[in-house]
């Protein structure tokens, strides 16, 4: 299913099937997705498309409330190159994430116990949010975690505008633009990527 929109190696294949069945076999509820097809669309895809379409230059990831690790530990399959920081504030949720990085082998993954607004400053070159907080505060608590030349990927519904309008100050005195991409098939999903 996956494959007709991306391509996939041996070895990235064999570790979505592994994070299906590590979701699936969780006693944590990760998701309400069980159809394995459903799950390759709304999760996997979900958390690539938009790299896909705009490749960026990317080291350091942190990915905001992390949970089932979408889109942070799908990022850190299909992207092996990248060093990415998975950062929720519950800790059997990163207990969850732990488990997962170790057994799909992602030596490219380390897990923060912590709420975003909590961590020491950082540098990141970009930021990830799927299916937490506003705009407004999405920027506002993580904006130290990000240099001078970073950005955000926030994956967000159907109050983007709503969202965005909220935050349209906050954004203009930080200077930080905004672009929107916007999917309606196979999935439905608002990509907003903020940079300075």
């Amino acid at each position: 299913m996956l494959e007709q929109y991306i391509d996939l190696n041996d070895n990235v294949r064999k570790k979505f099937n592994q994070l299906y069945d590590l979701v699936i076999d969780s006693p944590l509820n990760v998701t309400a997705i069980k159809d394995k097809e459903e799950f390759a669309v709304k999760h996997l895809f979900d958390s690539v498309y938009f790299f896909l379409k705009r490749p960026l230059k990317i080291n350091l990831v942190a990915d905001i409330g992390s949970g089932g690790g979408f889109p942070g530990i799908v990022l850190a399959i299909y992207f092996p190159e990248w060093h990415i920081t998975l950062v929720d504030s519950i800790g059997k949720k990163c207990r969850f994430l732990e488990n997962a990085a170790k057994e799909l082998g992602l030596t490219n993954v380390r897990v923060v116990n912590a709420r975003a607004e909590n961590m020491l400053p950082a540098k990141f070159d970009l930021i990830t949010a799927r299916g937490v907080g506003s705009v407004k505060e999405l920027l506002k608590y993580t904006t130290h975690l990000v240099h001078d030349k970073g950005a955000w990927l926030m994956y967000k519904g159907e109050r983007l505008d709503e969202e965005l309008l909220e935050a349209g100050s906050l954004l203009d005195s930080r200077g930080v633009k905004s672009e929107t991409v916007r999917v309606e098939i196979p999935f439905k999903r608002s990509y907003l990527y903020l940079h300075y």
